[in-house]
């Protein structure tokens, strides 16, 4: 599990049906002490937690795919929680 802040939203059209209905947010990973590193990406939100601004828990790999209720899904990494502080 890693944090990240969703900085975005990317939009679509057309999605694979086990996408529908979920959000993607840009997530810009982050350290345990809230500095920026590594480059954003693209995680699905399967159960509509966060909005933009938000800091969250994400997963990737076969975890992120693992996320969605149906047990699968064609994606990298899935916002799993929202982080309410870091201390």
């Amino acid at each position: 599990m890693q944090i990240g802040k969703v900085i975005g939203n990317v939009w679509s059209e057309k999605k694979v049906p086990q996408l529908k209905g979920c959000r993607l947010h840009i997530v810009q990973p982050l350290t345990s002490e809230g500095k920026t590193i590594d480059r954003p990406l693209v995680a699905a939100d399967p159960e509509n937690l966060a909005g933009s601004g938000d800091t969250v828990v994400y997963v990737t790999s076969t975890d992120a795919s693992q996320a969605f209720s149906s047990g699968s899904a064609p994606v990298n990494a899935s916002v799993v929680k929202l982080v309410d502080s870091i201390t």
